[in-house]
């Protein structure tokens, strides 16, 4: 809260020239002790893997990823498997006898009776192939090849090409990513005889191979992380204050400060069933894990029980929301009337202020979920939410906040500071829907240093991890430095200031602020990142304050 500290990079825990003392630290008090009064109304977004989720189409997913599976290793009429495996089949052949292999003969000489031939194979009857037999060969061939496979490559497309049960797209598909295989860690399942459907084991493919590969599995990977880690919370945070103080009474009693706090949180967010989120896929009957890795993607032969407890596609398709993935939406409204107290103790070249304030809490706040599967009716769902602000449930509580301050005082060096404050020490809790909302302990350290002239210079770190408010799979984090600088002159300040959340990956925040007359008092805060929709760039953090206050 507060406007001179939020131009300044958030810093304000040591910041003596502020009317919120009382906010950012109860010890501030007694550092200035003069008559403050101070409002400020805020609005803020901060936005995590939300907004792009929007975007996507799940039933086009579900599809694309089977299209996938299907074309590189299990179809039900077998012409992609048996078009892959029969070409890699027939290229080892060719080049190990040294001319090309047609039929079921390989230089004159008939393959075993349980070896299904390459053409056959592509052709896609129930004949059987003796993957093991394969296998061998491909580890025989790679023995020799010095880890050079352009040879191989080459022959493998020939075969492919002219294999009349693949259509134009699986050709073009497999000709693309066949580059990029990786034949080291090529397996066949070749523990039985069985049909081709079922060939290929493992496969990894590298990133590039492919431009329509590499989207379909960009945006897999978009919905495995979001799911994982997100929010997207908007914060209104408005208050007044009134510091009765003067150097008088401060020497003889302590500086107080009374004030009113009203903040509003709303969250989305979501939170996916830790165990249904592996991208397990139903390939006609057969089942693929995919693996994305940093700079290539690998299917593994599956089963039907691991897709049906496990698949992050099956659960997309849950009608029971407390087995699938939700969306959790949560509003909380928290009333605030902090009184503190300061007082300072005067040390030789240095001066040590303690503070303390404590804060009456009440809050009302709602909680709702929203099962994320292809069956959800979301206007309906929303409706009934509409309906259930309706019914907040309130509670009480208090909230108690202890701060230090620390003066240096040399008779050639003063207007150094140095701060710590404890917030919420005794974690103010209220009950909600699904869920008690705990404000826990905050812990910050400050420095500031000002002159005479007007020039300031702030520094604060949070100590600890703070809760974002939300319901996410991975409970989100907050851990902030920030700092910056500020020129305080008679009816007019700048002030401009950078953060940077340790815990949230949204870039550098770029803070700044003016002030007029004392009164009116405008502060921004912006994210170097962006995220964007429907091709409009929004900051991932962004907060606008305005405000003012005065002093005498």
């Amino acid at each position: 809260m507060g406007n001179t500290s939020a131009g300044m990079g958030g810093a304000g825990v040591a910041l003596k020239n502020s009317a919120w003392g009382l906010y950012y630290n109860p010890a501030l008090l007694s550092t200035s002790p003069k008559m403050k009064l101070g409002y400020t109304v805020n609005l803020g977004l901060q936005e995590k893997n939300i907004a792009q989720m929007a975007t996507i189409d799940v039933k086009n997913m579900q599809n694309t990823a089977k299209n996938l599976a299907d074309t590189f290793g299990s179809v039900a009429n077998n012409a992609s498997a048996g078009g892959l495996v029969s070409a890699l089949s027939s290229a080892l052949n060719s080049i190990t006898n040294g001319n090309q292999a047609a039929g079921g003969a390989v230089g004159g000489m008939a393959l075993s009776a349980n070896v299904v031939s390459a053409q056959q194979a592509a052709q896609g009857g129930n004949q059987q192939i003796d993957l093991a037999d394969l296998q061998k060969k491909l580890e025989n061939y790679l023995k020799t090849s010095n880890g050079n496979h352009n040879v191989l490559i080459d022959q493998v497309k020939q075969e492919i090409n002219k294999n009349n049960s693949l259509n134009s797209m699986q050709k073009d598909l497999l000709n693309g990513v066949i580059g990029g295989v990786n034949f080291d860690s090529l397996k066949f399942d070749g523990s039985q005889q069985q049909n081709v459907q079922n060939a290929i084991s493992s496969i990894t493919i590298s990133k590039g191979s492919d431009k329509g590969l590499d989207k379909s599995m960009s945006d897999l990977r978009l919905v495995y992380d979001s799911l994982k880690d997100n929010h997207l919370n908007v914060v209104s945070q408005n208050g007044i204050v009134f510091q009765l103080g003067s150097k008088k009474l401060n020497n003889s009693f302590g500086t107080m400060a009374v004030g009113y706090f009203l903040s509003a949180y709303s969250n989305v967010s979501f939170k996916a069933n830790a165990d249904r989120m592996r991208l397990i896929l139903d390939a006609g009957g057969s089942y693929y894990e995919l693996d994305i890795g940093g700079g290539n993607y690998t299917y593994r032969l599956s089963s039907e029980d691991d897709y049906n407890r496990y698949s992050l596609l099956v659960a997309l398709q849950e009608t029971d929301p407390n087995k699938g993935h939700n969306i959790y939406l949560t509003a909380f409204v928290l009333n605030e009337i902090p009184v503190g107290y300061s007082r300072t103790f005067y040390l030789r070249n240095s001066n040590i202020n303690v503070g303390i304030a404590g804060k009456f809490m009440s809050a009302s706040s709602t909680q709702n979920k929203i099962a994320i599967t292809t069956h959800t009716n979301f206007s309906k769902e929303l409706k009934t939410i509409t309906s259930n602000f309706k019914r907040l449930q309130s509670d009480k509580a208090f909230g108690l906040d202890v701060g230090l301050v620390y003066e240096i005082d040399l008779p050639k060096f003063r207007n150094l500071t140095f701060g710590l404050v404890a917030k919420n020490l005794n974690s103010p809790t209220f009950k909600s829907t699904y869920e008690d909302i705990v404000i826990r302990p905050q812990v910050r350290l400050g420095t500031a240093y000002y002159t005479t002239s007007g020039f300031n210079i702030a520094l604060d770190v949070d100590v600890t991890q703070n809760d974002i408010l939300g319901l996410s799979t991975i409970k989100q984090k907050s851990q902030m430095i920030g700092g910056g600088v500020g020129f305080l002159w008679k009816g007019m300040d700048i002030r401009t200031g950078l953060m940077k959340d340790l815990l949230q990956d949204n870039g550098l925040i770029l803070t700044g602020g003016i002030n007029l007359l004392g009164f009116l008092d405008i502060a921004l805060q912006s994210s170097t990142k962006f995220t964007t929709i429907q091709k409009f760039p929004i900051p991932q953090y962004f907060n606008l304050h305005v405000g003012g206050s005065i002093s005498w």
